[in-house]
């Protein structure tokens, strides 16, 4: 995990390389799979939450897709006035974050929810377990159609001869392919 700094002056920086970074360079750290934690210098409080706030802000609004950004942070807000537990299941078996979310996390946000009373203590086992049921599942149906899929290339590259095969085309179904395989990948 890399820890970040925040200076009274309001800007970050890495102790590690020893620079001021931008919210760009920690959406970046984030795109490329890294943990942070931003840590207050002054008070020593843990300001992560506010930091990926903001990055997802300038982010989104960077990207000048201000309808979705307000979308998607209405939406959370919503949500997160309801039942955390619930919209956590919802994203992990809408694959999002989940390419990133290891077992360890898995206990740790659990654990958190048990501490703010969001879910029983004598919950957590059940609710860990039908969570990663649902996501067995849906990786067995996403491996038939991964199969199926490899069995029509396969086929098309047979008939290669009757059917001219774009390698573009055979490049795009391998690269779908690949996505499919890598949203399979276990906690």
């Amino acid at each position: 995990m890399k820890v970040l700094k925040r200076y009274a002056n309001r800007r970050l920086y890495d102790p590690e390389t020893s620079k001021t970074i931008t919210l760009e360079d920690v959406a970046e750290m984030i795109i490329a799979g890294e943990e942070i934690k931003v840590i207050d210098n002054m008070s020593g409080q843990d300001i992560t939450p506010k930091i990926l706030g903001q990055t997802f802000l300038k982010v989104s609004l960077g990207q000048r897709n201000e309808e979705f950004s307000n979308y998607m942070l209405s939406a959370l807000i919503r949500e997160t006035g309801k039942d955390i537990s619930a919209l956590f299941g919802r994203l992990v078996l809408g694959g999002i974050g989940l390419a990133y979310l290891t077992k360890e996390k898995m206990d740790r946000i659990l654990q958190s929810m048990v501490a703010l009373g969001e879910l029983r203590l004598e919950e957590v086992k059940s609710y860990r377990e039908d969570l990663l049921t649902h996501l067995a599942q849906r990786a067995s149906e996403n491996s038939e159609q991964i199969q199926e899929d490899l069995k029509k290339v396969g086929r098309e590259l047979e008939e290669g001869g009757e059917k001219e095969l774009a390698v573009e085309d055979l490049s795009e179904k391998i690269r779908k392919i690949a996505e499919r395989v890598k949203e399979t990948e276990p906690l």
